[in-house]
């Protein structure tokens, strides 16, 4: 079969998420079967260009300035961007990971552990845009009644800085916030920067800084001390539905007029936020509790039971702490449990529903859409990793 697509990628190759954008892209290229796929590796903070001389049918980018925007626009070539950044060309799409509901996943995480003191450090490079991770983030934690401290950073272009500079920077943000403190970082790699500072000025993490990246880069979890957490994302999922709006926009097609938005899929607990930061003994004791026995089939008696006190007060205590009903936690705890297995399993949907604690597959079908969104199915069809 001859070559009739060409197609240009523009991602960074050096992280997990880079690396799962492309093999989504990969996917549905052999699926059309006539694809020729260009890429180069890039770093995560790389400027981007199209190759000198490269000639093709259309581009896949994750474009974080305008001037790369208009060089494509310049040559005439469709193109999907797979960054926040809102670039601007007649036959520019947007697919990317939604910023919004995935700053509020971090709130709603934090908020579940009993924080109630935040902070966020956002990326290396200073954005060209308005940042809505952060925006987000600070917002849902304002509904709340809670403020959040924003990390500014030395003036310039990170990466111009030397990291001693960086490094003292930041331990001297850690050291002024309150503490116990959730500290929500704009990516896998930043977290680690944050991990490292802790280190340097002896901060306990995460007893005293719980610390989450917000992304999911496989080698910056591991090699952060302690383990990151992170915000995982369907970055297989993205790459494929760019590639399928990039192969109608080859055909003819006119881009999308809007941003085409994939909610994260869940958060990947490590050590880094692992700790409950509430000060009531008997909310923090149901709390490790139920996140402990919840898959089990327990319910709020199970846990009134367990700690000899009265239903009420238990109530009372934790929607005043918590946010929630104990029932609400442990719902949430075996939809968490449920997502983390249908994501990184192949086990049947009844088996997960019984694994998960909801015990009839309908029931768990039923609670599941109605907290997620989606049946489990599509959940595990847009989100399990290849």
């Amino acid at each position: 079969m001859g070559i009739s697509r060409r197609v240009c990628l523009l991602i960074d190759t050096s992280t997990s998420w880079g690396s799962r954008l492309i093999k989504g892209v990969s996917r549905h290229a052999q699926e059309v079967g006539d694809w020729f796929i260009h890429v180069e590796p890039w770093g995560r903070y790389e400027r981007f260009r199209v190759p000198q001389g490269w000639d093709g049918d259309g581009i896949i980018a994750r474009i974080s300035e305008q001037s790369l925007a208009d060089e494509i626009t310049a040559m005439g070539w469709p193109a999907v961007n797979l960054s926040w950044f809102p670039a601007k060309g007649a036959r520019i799409a947007q697919c990317t990971v939604d910023p919004v509901i995935s700053g509020e996943m971090a709130a709603e995480y934090f908020l579940s552990a009993g924080h109630q003191q935040f902070g966020f450090c956002g990326p290396l490079r200073e954005l060209e845009y308005k940042d809505g991770y952060a925006e987000s983030f600070c917002g849902a934690l304002k509904k709340k009644g809670h403020s959040c401290s924003v990390y500014q950073s030395p003036g310039g272009d990170q990466q111009s800085i030397a990291w001693e500079v960086q490094l003292a920077s930041l331990v001297e943000w850690l050291q002024q916030l309150p503490r116990p403190v959730a500290v929500l970082c704009w990516s896998a790699a930043r977290g680690r920067q944050v991990t490292e500072a802790c280190h340097y000025a002896g901060i306990r993490v995460p007893d005293e800084v719980a610390v989450l990246g917000g992304d999911h880069d496989e080698l910056m979890s591991h090699i952060s001390s302690p383990p990151l957490s992170t915000i995982d994302q369907p970055a297989e999922q993205i790459g494929y539905e760019a590639a399928r709006l990039l192969e109608g926009m080859m055909r003819g097609k006119k881009p999308r007029k809007t941003p085409l938005l994939f909610p994260p899929t869940r958060i990947i607990v490590r050590h880094s936020t692992d700790t409950l930061a509430i000060d009531d003994e008997i909310v923090r004791d149901a709390l490790r509790y139920i996140r402990h026995r919840a898959v089990e089939g327990i319910r709020v008696s199970d846990v009134v039971r367990e700690l000899a006190v009265a239903r009420r007060a238990l109530e009372q205590r934790f929607v005043l702490l918590v946010g929630r009903t104990p029932a609400a936690e442990i719902r949430r705890v075996r939809i968490e449990a449920a997502k983390r297995m249908l994501v990184e399993t192949d086990r049947s949907i009844a088996h997960i529903s019984r694994a998960t604690g909801f015990g009839h597959q309908d029931l768990f079908s039923r609670v599941f859409r109605r907290a997620v969104g989606q049946t489990p199915s599509q959940f595990r069809q847009q989100h399990q990793h290849d």
